[in-house]
């Protein structure tokens, strides 16, 4: 019996090794498989540049690979569009890419500048608008460097702004070639600057813009990079404090400017700011033309407040009804040509201090536009400013209307025009002037108005049942049209058939939204047809009226009559 159970103990030692043997065998292949892949990409997010076998739990070392003939090596980042840099200190536990950043050294010939709602002297770039005659938004080209560029400038507090290339068109209006924004921002583990935007994409965030949180002077260093423009970046260095006691002097934007800009413009700004009582009382005497769209702006050097219409600042009880619309929300609309008396009143608590030669703004007090009030009044006819140079436009109503007189400036626009009487079955096409027998259309409160010194008359178009339209009407949105891809930024015209109709096939997916605009001898009218001038039930959505939005994908087809800017849209059978 001894005998049997030591055998049966021998047998059962043997199977315990085996079993053990074969656990660890089993342990030491899971241990084999356990190991992970890193793998380095080159710029193009594709081409494998090196790959590293890293056991479970362990770290991948860093490693520096050779720079290009026409780039440096400018780190290891998490994500390819290079907004997280790699953490070499992390352990790893599962496969990982990491992708290289370059700085490319091709030339930069262009000029960047500094585009924003700055204060100071910066104050008119206005997002650009301002930089055309003026370098004072330039940096400077670091010499020996092909694309690095140096730039001081005073910030304050709540500055926004970007760093961009401008372009600008026929009108003047500044086109961004390139920019920098936030994304970009290398200022270390300070507090100096914050950035947002409205970018989901991660990769756009180098367009977000720039916010001053602490003011001072500071020195910015570009380097741009024109191949990849994530890949540059913008270093920062505070160098010194800034402050700015700006003076209240209110001035006048909007058609008489061109916009809000009107640092070149002397004769829309407004006089030293009296103490009177609580209150402290600005008032000018400013000529406008009827039609006239004004805001009033403060302040002179760093303006955050706009005074407005009826619902935020006009004082109705106080200003000229027949010569001012007292229904005007969100612009001050003047009714008739003349000379104005303007009256801004704010409470005291606005001004850091006031005396004969200045009031100086409270920072922390003055942006509440609730504590200011317009009053305006005409006090006499229209007059021009000695040395500026108008050009003069003549509106003829023909017995359907008064006519009078528009003076432009260089750099303002179309104030909004009267309409002239028409009969029920007869509609405004437009106004035109004539320059060596050519046709030129108007924009209101749109075109950027370039004068020469000329006088013109201008005249009105109509249409009707015998009447041609002469507008071209256009799509802008989300659809092809007549065979034409669109989008936001196109315009594609629809077909004239008759005097007033005018016709489009459109192919859109579900929930498009577009509308439909106006262009008189080649000018954007700023007239906008919107989801209010459907008159097709259950196509499209009642509830999107600033938009024309179809609910449902397919093919329709779409139909303008502009002698009462209805808009037709029925599905077409396959």
């Amino acid at each position: 019996m001894k005998k049997i159970v030591t055998w049966f103990c021998a047998i059962l030692s043997v199977c315990l090794i085996g079993i053990a043997l074969t656990s660890c065998e089993q342990n030491g292949g899971e241990n084999e498989q356990n190991v992970h892949t890193v793998t380095f990409y080159d710029q193009d997010k594709t081409t494998v540049l090196k790959k590293a076998e890293v056991n479970d739990g362990e770290k991948v070392e860093s490693w520096t690979p050779d720079n290009k003939e026409d780039a440096t090596f400018d780190g290891w980042y998490a994500t390819p569009t290079l907004n997280i840099p790699f953490d070499f200190n992390q352990t790893i536990t599962e496969d990982k890419s990491v992708f290289s950043k370059w700085n490319s050294l091709a030339q930069d010939p262009n000029t960047w500048e500094i585009v924003g709602n700055l204060s100071g002297d910066l104050i008119s770039s206005d997002w650009g608008k301002g930089n055309k005659d003026s370098d004072i938004f330039e940096l400077d080209k670091v010499k020996g460097k092909p694309n690095v560029f140096e730039g001081t400038f005073g910030l304050v507090k709540g500055n926004e702004f970007q760093f961009a290339v401008l372009e600008f068109d026929e009108s003047g209006t500044p086109v961004w070639k390139y920019q920098m924004g936030g994304g970009l921002l290398d200022q270390g583990d300070n507090e100096w600057f914050s950035s947002e935007g409205n970018y989901l994409d991660p990769s756009a965030g180098y367009k977000e813009n720039i916010i001053v949180e602490q003011g001072g002077l500071y020195k910015f260093t570009l380097t741009t990079d024109l191949v990849t423009p994530t890949a540059g970046i913008i270093e920062v260095e505070r160098v010194g404090e800034f402050s700015l006691d700006t003076a209240f002097s209110p001035f006048i934007g909007g058609t008489p400017a061109g916009g809000a800009n009107t640092t070149n413009y002397a004769d829309l700004k407004f006089g030293v700011g009296k103490a009177e009582g609580d209150n402290i009382v600005w008032t000018g005497e400013f000529s406008f033309n009827a039609g006239e769209l004004l805001q009033i702006y403060m302040v002179d050097k760093d303006y955050t407040v706009q005074l407005s219409g009826l619902k935020k600042n006009i004082d109705a009880e106080n200003t000229d009804s027949e010569n001012v619309n007292l229904n005007s929300v969100n612009e001050i609309e003047i009714i008739n040509s003349g000379k104005y008396e303007v009256k801004v009143t704010a409470n005291k608590n606005v001004a850091k201090s006031i005396t004969e030669d200045e009031v100086i703004v409270n920072k922390d007090t003055y942006g509440n536009y609730e504590s200011y009030k317009v009053a305006i009044n005409r006090i006499g006819d229209y007059e021009v400013t000695d040395g500026v140079t108008y050009d003069t436009f003549n509106f003829k109503y023909n017995g359907k209307g008064t006519d009078y007189t528009v003076y432009l400036r260089d750099g303002a626009k179309f104030p909004n025009v009267k309409a002239p009487t028409l009969t029920e079955n007869e509609a405004l096409a437009g106004w035109y002037y004539e320059v060596d027998g050519e046709k030129h259309g108007i924009s209101y409160n749109r075109e950027i108005y370039k004068t020469t010194g000329a006088t013109y008359d201008v005249n009105y178009e109509v249409v009707s049942e015998t009447s041609k339209d002469t507008r071209d009407w256009k799509l802008t949105g989300q659809a092809t049209v007549n065979g034409v891809e669109t989008t936001w930024s196109d315009f594609t015209s629809l077909t004239q058939i008759n005097n007033y109709t005018y016709e489009a096939t459109l192919e859109v997916a579900a929930n498009a939204e577009f509308q439909i605009v106006s262009y008189y001898y080649g000018i954007h009218q700023g007239v906008f047809l919107r989801g209010g001038n459907v008159v097709s039930e259950g196509i499209t959505d009642p509830a999107t009226v600033s938009n024309i939005k179809i609910v449902n994908a397919g093919t329709y087809k779409l139909v303008l009559n502009s002698l009462t800017n209805e808009i037709t849209i029925t599905p077409v059978s396959e």
